[in-house]
Parts: structure tokens; C-alpha cells; sequence
């Protein structure tokens, strides 16, 4: 069944009412951008600058991450209904018919994100100092659309991370040693991912001048925050779900091992024969499913995600020390 659209996020509800596929807005977008460098570069008379690679890494890179970003959202909306499905499965049928279980996105927040991209972009860019050619207008124009769509997209996670939040607050049925919850790490690795991937792609066309700016400085150290944050903010609340689930487990356990334990201390007290061996089993077994629910998780992720997020947030830094070494290399 086809969403509402008004339950649907701002840029998902747009590209929606143009009624085209998705694959093939993105390849409007990637096509029309291209042209219009060209076009541009046609009205300032700067012709033969297309054949400098200089040229393309000065206008490219806005055009590239706004591609990127249109290429990537799908596959996170993907992860995140899985997520969400992830939750549901574990709901009761009366909890999940009582309370939807997708949320509307909220319009007023998604355009103060928006806002906020073109405040952003607005401090760090300062167009008013530097556009006078209608390349400058081309650069200016792409990268405001870079920072509002980057704006809604950190909105957009933060969105996700809190319905998350919200479902892990519900009654879960919870089985401490098959949770079913890996499909949240799996999205928030994916949220990773993305970030990281855009990050990088976005330091390929920076020269390494621009990378020592305080404005490039200050938007990479946003985004390597943000894409941490979301990591393990769409990881809390699931954690909490799972710790919990495991408190209560160990709380039963504790009160029956207990219980055994006192049983089988008095009949041994009263040197009575009859029942030791099936008190003695009972402590064992228990004794046994304690270290069990001990050693059961309270992450929905193991070491190896865990190494992969470690290494992908190295990603952007690497690529960083290649251009500086590379550049290196051309002044020696």
C-alpha cells in the first residue's frame, strides 16, 4: 500500500509529486548539474578550463555530494523500515494495533533543518564576498543546495534514531539470546556508512589549502560528531531494551536459584536423603542459566560491527593523509 503523503519525509513527498522514479530524478539531477557547469563556464567565456582538472574539482564537488546524497537515501529508508519492522515483530498483537507504529514526519522541523542548512551555509560560505561570475553563481547556488539537503538529511537520522527511541519504549517480547534486533545495527551501520562515504567523496575535491580553513575544519568536524552520534544514538535506546530484558531475566533467575539453593541447604541440614539429588540438579541448572543470561549481550551489535564502525570513522582521516602526501609528492 502507498504512503500517505503527508506521512511521507520532504524530500521523499517531492520527488513523490513529480511522479517520476526515483533512479531517474537522480539521474536528472546528476545530468542537469553537469550542464549546467557547462553552460556557466560557456557565459563567463572560460571555455577551455574544462580540460583543467583544477577547474572540475572547484565546481564538481557540491554537484557530486547532492548526487550522493539522492543516491544513498532510499537504501537508509530501507534500513530504517527494517529496523522499525524489527520492533514490530516483537510487539504484542493488542500493543501493536493500539499505537501506529510509523510516525509523520514533522514538516515544521524537517524546514527549521532546512533553515538551518541555508544559516549555515550562509556563515561559512559568505557568498556576498566572492560571487561576481556566473561560475561563482553556479558554485554558490550548489553548495547552499548541498548544505540544505544535509541539513535535512542529519534531521532525517535524528528522526529515525527517535522513533527508534519511542518503539524500544513499548511492551517487547524479548527473547534475551535471539533479540531479533540486529537489523538496528545494520541501520545504524548503514547511517554510518553514508555519512562516512559522503565525507570522503567530499575530500577528494578539496585542495588542501581549503582543508586548513577554519570553515572546512569546522563542517567536517560537524559531520564526523553527527555521524557518531547517530551511531550510538540509534543504539541507546535499543540497549536499554535489551539490558532491561536481561536485569528481569537474572532477577528470575537469582529468586529460583535461591530458592533451590535454601531447599537443598535444609534438607542437607535435616540429613534427609530423599530429594537432595533433584535439589542438588536444580542448583546446578540454575547455577548453569545464570552464567548464561550473564554472558548474553546488551548491544545489538558484536565486535566485528563494531570494528567496522571503528575503521569506517578512520576512513575520512586516511583519505585526508593521502591528499596531503600526494600533494607532497607533486611539489617534490
Amino acid at each position: 500500500m502507498t504512503k500517505e503523503s503527508h506521512t511521507l519525509p520532504l524530500l521523499e513527498d517531492l520527488i513523490t509529486r513529480s511522479r517520476l522514479p526515483w533512479r531517474w530524478i537522480t539521474v536528472i539531477v546528476a545530468v542537469v548539474l553537469l550542464l549546467l557547469i557547462i553552460l556557466m563556464t560557456y557565459l563567463d567565456g572560460a571555455f577551455s578550463n574544462l580540460a583543467d582538472w583544477e577547474f572540475w574539482r572547484r565546481f564538481l564537488g557540491p554537484p557530486v555530494i547532492i548526487t550522493y546524497i539522492l543516491l544513498i537515501y532510499p537504501f537508509m529508508q530501507r534500513l530504517e523500515e527494517r529496523a522499525v519492522q524489527a520492533f514490530q515483530t516483537l510487539l504484542p498483537p493488542e500493543e501493536d494495533e493500539k499505537t501506529p507504529i510509523i510516525t509523520a514526519p514533522n514538516r515544521r522541523w524537517e524546514w527549521t533543518a532546512v533553515f538551518l542548512g541555508v544559516i549555515f551555509w550562509l556563515g561559512l560560505e559568505r557568498p556576498w564576498l566572492w560571487v561576481d561570475q556566473w561560475l561563482d553563481v553556479y558554485a554558490s547556488v550548489t553548495t547552499l543546495l548541498m548544505f540544505v539537503l544535509l541539513g535535512w538529511l542529519i534531521y532525517n537520522g535524528i528522526s529515525g534514531t527517535r522513533r527508534l527511541n519511542m518503539l524500544s519504549r513499548r511492551h517487547l517480547n524479548i527473547d534475551i539470546f535471539n533479540t531479533g534486533l540486529v537489523p538496528i545495527a545494520r541501520y545504524s551501520m548503514g547511517i554510518t556508512f553514508a555519512f562516512i562515504g559522503g565525507i570522503s567523496l567530499s575530500l577528494v575535491f578539496q585542495s588542501i589549502e581549503s582543508l586548513l580553513e577554519w570553515q572546512s575544519i569546522t563542517i567536517y568536524s560537524i559531520l564526523v560528531c553527527v555521524t557518531v552520534l547517530l551511531f550510538f544514538l540509534s543504539m541507546w535506546s535499543t540497549h536499554n531494551v535489551m539490558l532491561g530484558a536481561k536485569k528481569r531475566e537474572l532477577a528470575i533467575v537469582e529468586t529460583q536459584l535461591e530458592e533451590a539453593t535454601r531447599e537443598l541447604r535444609e534438607t542437607v541440614g535435616q540429613d534427609r536423603a530423599e530429594g537432595i539429588d533433584r535439589l542438588y540438579s536444580a542448583v546446578a541448572a540454575w547455577g548453569i542459566y545464570e552464567r548464561r543470561v550473564q554472558e548474553a549481550p546488551e548491544w545489538p551489535y558484536n565486535a566485528s560491527i563494531l570494528r567496522r564502525f571503528s575503521i569506517s570513522v578512520l576512513i575520512p582521516g586516511i583519505v585526508y593523509l593521502i591528499k596531503i602526501l600526494f600533494n607532497i609528492g607533486i611539489g617534490l
